[in-house]
């Protein structure tokens, strides 16, 4: 139904609420990925490098620029 296994959509899943959690509610990547189902910070980091292209803390905001 979704083209995939059920347990690359669940990661998939888990790391856009990541993406949303750390982007637009300035939150840290040190804060958010337990919080999406991650046990270690290093995989959270690794796994969302190779979905976004990106590491979590490259598309966290300064914290100037938090509100």
């Amino acid at each position: 139904m979704f083209g995939t296994t059920p347990g690359i959509w669940l990661k998939k899943k888990r790391l856009q609420e990541a993406y949303f959690q750390i982007a637009e509610q300035s939150k840290k990547p040190s804060d958010v990925y337990l919080e999406v189902g991650f046990e270690d910070l290093s995989h959270f980091s690794y796994a969302f490098k190779k979905e976004f292209g990106k590491t979590p803390n490259e598309i966290a905001k300064p914290v100037s620029n938090r509100i």
